[in-house]
């Protein structure tokens, strides 16, 4: 009798339960899926939200809203933001967030203070992107074809990480762990507008927290190889100037795994010195010289190639250390197998001392549909 009294007690109260207290019904929310960010000329924020609103019958479709607003901070923006538009904003869609150069040249960690540390917004899938005018120019299109700007920029990036020019996919996540890293920079993809066309312009460099540098869509692929990473494909076209091989030349180096050599090796005098490596397989795709590609003319078009990537690589590698921007880790690899050297130096100035010794080798496995 007892246990039949617990067990309808328990039904009782479960009954008696008021459910999900703390739901929210899609219909009542403007999910945000782009946000950017800007730094104006009395150095407040300017937020810029595309808002999803959702269809007013089943057989209408999503339109999207673009809301601007300003504030002292990133959170003050977005408390105006908020007062201006109609029912709530949620970011939990948002796929992409828009930081304009100015703001990026004064620093991410203030105004993404916010964004890191709030439970509410979404941080692992979100990709982060650097525009070289004004981030609202950029969500202001509004539209790009068919396709909503938020949804175009994702699909953009992810493209163009297909391309090599920037991988692996760089989100809020991987940033704020590079930030809390002192021995780790890293690069950001790079757009830019030419008339209505968002056009992607390569990669920006950061040391720190900090925008430092950039490299443009080529070197970005150089990077991404020197890094021992690639797409679904890495192309170059390069001009061949042996003989009777001269000629422009297409190939492809992102279909093949890339070999990657990388040691950091310290000096008797603390000198830090790199060997960097790469060693790529490559397909051709297009050959504008009249001369036939034998087995013998390979052999002097590899050499060629190795040649004119190696001097792009030490120019990337040059580039980078201009821009003070630690993206191998060598500072990562001083902390772990060479502290005591670490803890004398100061990185942020002797990054800069390290002498790289880089050598891309390129060999052509297939000459596709080139007689």
């Amino acid at each position: 009798m007892k246990r039949s009294v617990a067990v309808l007690g328990a039904v009782l109260s479960t009954a008696m339960l008021a459910g999900c207290w703390d739901r929210e019904y899609l219909k009542d929310l403007n999910l945000a899926y782009s946000v950017g960010f800007d730094l104006t000329k009395d150095k407040k924020i300017k937020e810029t939200v595309e808002l999803i609103i959702p269809p007013e019958s089943e057989q209408s479709g999503t339109k999207n809203e673009i809301h601007i607003a300003v504030g002292p901070t990133t959170r003050g923006s977005s408390n105006e933001l908020r007062a201006r538009v109609r029912g709530n904003m949620r970011v939990l869609k948002n796929g992409v967030q828009v930081i304009g150069k100015d703001l990026a040249l004064n620093g991410l960690k203030p105004p993404m203070d916010v964004n890191f540390r709030d439970p509410d917004n979404p941080s692992s899938n979100v990709r982060l992107i650097i525009t070289d005018g004004e981030a609202s120019d950029i969500i202001g299109q509004k539209e790009v074809g068919e396709l909503k700007i938020g949804e175009f920029l994702v699909q953009k990036i992810e493209s163009l990480e297909k391309m090599s020019l920037f991988y692996p996919p760089e989100t809020m996540d991987t940033v704020f762990k590079a930030l809390k890293d002192p021995g780790q920079d890293f690069a950001l993809p790079y757009i830019g507008l030419e008339g209505k066309e968002i056009v992607a312009k390569g990669v920006a460099l950061f040391h720190d927290q900090y925008f430092t540098g950039e490299l443009n869509t080529e070197d970005s692929i150089m990077l991404v190889l020197l890094k021992g990473r690639s797409g679904d494909n890495a192309r170059f076209t390069k001009k061949i100037d042996d003989g009777p091989l001269r000629g422009n030349i297409s190939f492809n180096v992102g279909k093949k795994k890339v070999k990657r050599t990388f040691k950091v090796m310290v000096g008797k005098n603390g000198e830090v010195h790199v060997q960097l490596n790469i060693k790529l397989k490559g397909l051709i795709e297009e050959y504008t010289g009249s001369h036939p590609l034998t087995e013998e003319s390979i052999v002097r078009v590899n050499q060629e190639l190795s040649d004119i990537l190696t001097r792009q690589a030490r120019d990337v590698v040059r580039s980078l250390q201009k821009a003070n921007c630690d993206i191998f880790g060598v500072g990562r690899e001083l902390i772990a197998y060479h502290n005591r050297i670490w803890r004398q130096k100061d990185w942020s100035k002797e990054y800069q001392e390290v002498q790289f010794h880089t050598n891309v080798q390129v060999s052509i496995i297939n000459t596709g549909i080139i007689q």
